[in-house]
């Protein structure tokens, strides 16, 4: 297996590597290895459906918490969330809209 470098995973997700950085401290995102003596963070090609995911997640404005709860869901109850959280989002919309 060939592990990715942080900057080529990054590249591959869109995804900073700040965030990948934040991400695996919140344990949302955690490298396949770390070197001992640089802390330099490698990943695994496997991992990118999961970083794209969060990329996606994040994109739509969804809160790291509520990310990860998504992420770690069996696919119906994470689409259910993720239905649910839009519904969120729309009502609070209409009602600065509303507001406005």
């Amino acid at each position: 297996m060939r592990l990715l470098t942080i900057g080529a995973f990054a590249r591959a997700t869109r995804l900073s590597p700040k965030a990948l950085r934040l991400y695996d401290e919140l344990g949302l995102l955690q490298p396949a290895e770390v070197d001992p003596a640089s802390g330099y963070r490698f990943y695994d090609p496997a991992q990118l459906d999961r970083a794209r995911l969060v990329a996606w997640l994040r994109s739509l404005g969804m809160p790291l918490a509520r990310v990860r709860m998504v992420c770690d869901a069996e696919p119906v109850m994470a689409a259910n969330e993720v239905a649910a959280y839009w519904t969120q989002v729309v009502a609070e919309t209409a009602t600065r809209a509303d507001l406005a």
